[in-house]
């Protein structure tokens, strides 16, 4: 055998081991395979065995499908790192994408054995707006209007706004699949305040109709705040409805700010980080050194930090009153006009 052919098969055999790493273990790759690449089982075999080379449009068209950059084979590129992202603009089709593409990570992330999702929140992780309906639409609308300058969007208030179904049914979707997956979340004394802040520019900016729909939203955000209180407290996460779950929910207090949001998921076969960026929006990596180094920073992180769910009661009453104590102040700076 030539060094070219041994070469060849080296870098595929490698290929396929990732691929089959970001396969779960009820899918066939054969066959997902052979629908990709519109090919019969057989040649799908045979390249899976190494017989029969990938084209460079093949390999190109599974890597798209299993967002793997091909660099991955190439230990010598440690320090080169591509991002999968979202491209926003100012439409609301390209934050229908946004929402469309988080619904199907955790759709993906759900198929394998024992997901779990590491979130160092800087903010409070976006998962939990979409199981609020008034929260929902603020951030939607803060989103849309403030951030993406939506033009349909400008010059209304929050409530005259009509939120399309499309993105609430979307929004519920995320919450009911980032609920029946463990996570482990990393918190600070002012991960709530990046929202209330929201809050208080939307009311300062006379963006709200009236007193009863700001109100309306700063209740959605302390709910928000009650259940993850119960599941830290339980150490489980709960659905919409107020069921407990199988998922594991581990809950951490860092007195170090975290500067970024961060996630990290991770299975029994392949881990992926995202990172935030824009204020709302993530990029997206399967980099090993990348994660690598992301899963010790965030150990690093929870060696830091104080755990506080299903243990540490006192410390964690403390540190949900703080944030209760926000909410009420932010509610007193409303009333007081």
């Amino acid at each position: 055998m030539s060094s070219k052919t041994k070469n060849t098969t080296k870098f595929q055999g490698k290929w396929n081991a990732i691929l089959q790493a970001h396969t779960p273990n009820h899918i066939s790759l054969a066959r997902e395979i052979s629908e990709l690449l519109d090919i019969s089982i057989d040649s799908a075999y045979r390249r899976l065995r190494n017989d029969t080379e990938y084209t460079l449009d093949e390999a190109a068209i599974i890597a798209n499908h299993f967002n793997l950059p091909l660099e991955a084979l190439n230990n010598e590129l440690q320090s080169v790192v591509s991002f999968k992202i979202n491209r926003l603009d100012n439409t609301v089709d390209s934050y229908l994408n946004y929402l469309e593409n988080i619904r199907d990570s955790l759709k993906r992330l759900s198929q394998f054995e024992s997901p779990v999702i590491y979130y160092g929140a800087e903010d409070i992780p976006v998962f939990y707006h979409f199981g609020m309906k008034r929260l929902v639409e603020f951030k939607m609308t803060y989103w849309l209007k403030s951030l993406m300058l939506v033009p349909e969007f400008q010059y209304r208030n929050f409530g005259s706004i009509p939120i399309p179904d499309e993105l609430k049914q979307l929004s519920e979707e995320i919450y009911e699949l980032f609920s029946k997956i463990s996570s482990v979340e990393i918190w600070t004394s002012e991960t709530v305040l990046s929202t209330v802040k929201q809050l208080m520019f939307y009311w300062d900016a006379g963006f709200f109709d009236s007193k009863d729909d700001a109100m309306q939203v700063v209740n959605d955000l302390e709910d928000v705040i009650k259940k993850v209180q119960r599941s830290a407290e339980t150490g489980y996460k709960f659905s919409s409805s107020g069921t407990m779950l199988k998922a594991r929910f581990q809950m951490y207090i860092s007195d170090v700010m975290i500067g970024t949001n961060s996630i990290l998921a991770k299975t029994g076969q392949f881990t992926t980080s995202f990172i935030s960026y824009s204020t709302f929006n993530f990029m997206q990596t399967n980099n090993a050194e990348f994660n690598r180094q992301n899963e010790l920073w965030m150990n690093n992180l929870i060696s830091r930090s104080l755990m506080i769910s299903s243990t540490a009661e006192k410390q964690r009453n403390q540190f949900f009153k703080g944030i209760y104590k926000q909410l009420d102040e932010l509610r007193q700076y409303m009333l007081r006009e």
